[in-house]
Parts: C-alpha cells; sequence; structure tokens
C-alpha cells in the first residue's frame, strides 16, 4: 500500500505520526513516534520540500507517551530544559542544535547521492554509461555539507535508509569517507575528488550476479572468485567507459587492498595504495560492519570500531586508524551506551587521546524513563562514571 502525502504546511512543531515520515519512499525524516522540529520545517521549506510520506496515523499533541514514563521526545529535540544551566551544557546543547538543523540538508543530499549512484550502477549493469557531471555536483554538495556539519556522525548513524544495499552503503561510506578526509585537513578540490572516488568505488559489483552477493549462507570458491574480480572490473568500467580519471578511479581497484599485503586483488604493500585509497578503506570497513547483511545482523559501532583497532589494524593506515579512534571515540559518536549508574544515553562528542570516556546524552535515567531535561555527562569530568556496554541505537530512545 503507497504511503499518502502530508503537505509540509500542514505541519507544526511537534507533530508526531505513528510510523516514520519519509522524505521519499526509501529516506526517513523522523521515526516512528519522533517529533517534527521547527528546523524539520525551516530545511524542509529551503530545499522546496512540499510535501512528506508516511502511513502512520498523527498523534495529537506532544502528551507523554503511556508506560514511558519520560516526556516523548526524541534524542535530537534540543527543547527541552537544561538540567545544569552552565557554559558546559550549552556548548552541548549546541551540538545537538547544530546536528538537528543539518537532519534535513543531510537527507536532501543523501536522497540525491543515492538515486544518481541508483541510476547509474543500474545502467551500468546494462551496458549503458553516463556522464560524471551529475557527480561531481552531488560530490561537491557531499564535501560542502561534510566540511560544515562536524557533527556528522550523530545524523549518519541515525539514519535510516531502506534502499538497496549496495547503493546505501555506497553513499553511507562516502559520507564517512569525506568526514574522516575533512578530519585529515583535505583541502575542498581534495574532499570532492574523495567524494567522486568514493561514490564510483564500487561499481564493479553490479558485474556480480545477486545470488552471489545477497546469498545468506557460506559463499562457495566459485562465488569469492566472482566477487573479487569486481574491483579489476570496476575500474575497467570508470577509466574505459565512464573516463574517470585514474587519480580517482584507482580507488575502485584498491579499495580491497590491505597494507600488510593480503588483500586483493594485487595483494599490494602500503606504499603503493593511494591516499585517497587508505581513507576509503577505512570508511568502507566500519560502514559494511555496521550495515546488516542477508548471512548476518549489523554490528554495534562500538564492536565495528574494536575488530578495527585489534583484529583488522594490519589492514589500514596506523595514522588513519589513530585519528578515527581519537575523532569519532570507543563507542563512535552517534551510536547509544549504557552507563555504570544504568543511565542510557547517545555519544555526541569525544575526548582527545581518551577514547573510552567520551561526552555523552543522557536520554533514560536509572530506572529507564525518558529524560524531561537536557542531561550531558562529559566522562573526562566525571571520572566516577563509565561506559557500561553499547547497546543498539532501537534502546537509547
Amino acid at each position: 500500500m503507497a504511503m499518502r502525502k502530508i503537505p509540509v504546511y500542514e505541519l507544526v512543531p511537534g507533530s508526531k505520526f505513528s510510523k516514520s515520515v519519509y522524505l521519499d519512499k526509501d529516506t526517513v525524516l523522523v521515526g516512528s513516534k519522533q517529533p517534527i522540529t521547527q528546523q524539520d520545517l525551516d530545511r524542509l521549506k529551503q530545499f522546496g520540500i512540499s510535501f512528506v510520506l508516511t502511513d502512520g496515523d498523527i498523534i495529537l499533541g506532544i502528551e507523554e507517551e503511556k508506560g514511558s514514563g519520560g516526556s516523548g521526545m526524541g534524542f535530537f529535540d534540543t527543547n527541552l530544559p537544561l538540567f545544569q544551566d552552565d557554559e558546559y551544557s550549552s556548548r552541548c546543547k549546541y551540538i545537538l542544535e547544530k546536528a538537528n538543523s543539518s537532519k534535513v540538508e543531510f537527507s536532501a543530499v543523501f536522497k540525491d547521492a543515492f538515486e544518481l549512484v541508483q541510476k547509474t550502477y543500474r545502467s551500468a549493469s546494462e551496458g549503458r554509461y553516463t556522464e560524471i557531471r551529475e557527480f561531481r555536483e552531488i560530490a561537491e554538495r557531499i564535501a560542502d555539507h561534510v566540511k560544515g556539519n562536524p557533527q556528522l556522525p550523530i545524523v549518519l548513524l541515525a539514519h535510516s535508509h531502506s534502499g538497496y544495499y549496495l547503493y546505501t552503503h555506497v553513499c553511507f561510506t562516502t559520507f564517512l569517507a569525506v568526514h574522516i578526509g575533512n578530519f585529515l585537513d583535505f583541502s575542498r578540490p581534495k574532499l570532492i575528488d574523495l567524494a567522486l572516488a568514493s561514490l564510483f568505488a564500487d561499481i564493479g559489483m553490479v558485474t556480480v550476479p545477486e545470488e552471489v552477493s545477497e546469498k545468506k549462507g557460506a559463499l562457495s570458491e566459485l562465488d569469492l572468485k566472482t566477487i573479487k574480480r569486481h574491483p579489476v572490473t570496476g575500474y575497467q568500467i570508470l577509466t574505459q567507459k565512464l573516463k574517470l580519471k585514474n587519480s580517482l578511479a584507482i580507488v575502485s581497484l584498491q579499495h580491497h587492498e590491505a597494507l600488510d599485503g593480503t588483500g586483493y586483488p594485487q595483494k599490494i604493500l602500503a606504499n603503493q595504495i593511494e591516499e585517497l585509497t587508505k581513507v576509503f578503506m577505512l570508511a568502507d570497513q566500519f560502514i559494511a560492519m555496521i550495515m546488516p547483511r542477508p548471512h548476518r545482523q549489523a554490528m554495534l559501532p562500538y564492536d565495528a570500531m574494536k575488530i578495527m583497532i585489534s583484529e583488522n589494524v594490519n589492514r589500514y593506515d596506523l595514522k588513519m586508524v589513530r585519528l578515527f579512534l581519537n575523532k569519532f571515540s570507543m563507542f563512535p559518536i552517534g551510536s547509544g551506551v549504557a552507563l555504570s549508574d544504568n543511565r542510557i544515553g547517545m555519544v555526541i562528542d569525544s575526548n582527545k587521546d581518551k577514547p573510552l570516556r567520551p561526552i555523552i546524552r543522557i536520554t533514560k535515567d536509572t530506572n529507564g524513563n525518558r529524560m524531561k531535561v537536557l542531561e550531558f555527562v562529559d566522562l573526562m569530568r566525571d571520572l566516577n562514571t563509565y561506559i557500561q556496554k553499547a547497546v543498539p541505537f532501537s534502546q537509547v530512545y
């Protein structure tokens, strides 16, 4: 059954629906029972979006949900009163406000990137190839959005997109790769090149039959050989058909290599792998682990980070891994955590060189009730509190 259109002019700050509200059939604006904020409405108007989609019913008023014990407000909402009205809390609130105000723009850029990747990859699978001009335009938008929104991981990990895995994975990886490139102080032209190379990096997968790429059981030796051909096939498509310059197409060829020489297809070493590829490899692996696949569930961001800095550390550039850990924290920004006193929260910022002690927005109190105030905990200030475990995003709110 098709979702119904809701005109934006009918929405008011605090509007909530019993099911998720979408910008299109794949891109979620807000989740079920999450309030639409004034910032959301401003951004919808700014980007010329005149309606949204949902198959849920409107929940009248901003009233407490039965049994929740809380205000029913989302983790992005900043209209709650501050638990402590001081400079530190105001700075934390500002991080959330910036994340909230960037949400609609991010969703719009992500949606356009997804649609372009989907169209181009599908055309390539049929032997039809388009010009790369549109990709450069979307690469510029991604680079500018990421550069202007350092709180991107909060929005990125909260973003829900139900499109085909390959295209969704490419888009998530591109945003994260550009974010890492920004940490590395890449210039704007270099960030655009990184975005462009990232969007095309997996185009060789269009030659892999879906019964192989989406297989639920163990892959056979023949399946593995088929998959391991995709970097070479992608490189050939990019250089011969799409005429992408070699310095960018090389990311497609190299993105499954490893710095210790154990990767494929060429088993090359660190000094032969391009810098853009090293950035993409890091983002690609992290996103792959936190997204669900037919043969396994999605990992928690903490578990993905743990694997990257332990089991797989020799595969990546050590300088980049350290930067990634420092900037994201061991419990990555945007992910959920349970504290030692049983409070639940979302990581909103990191503390340099202290990856186990980030800054957290508390969403549930020790009894599991939703917070009615904005409370933040800096684990470098509160040394008696520590993170007990990572929790799924669904438990944060």
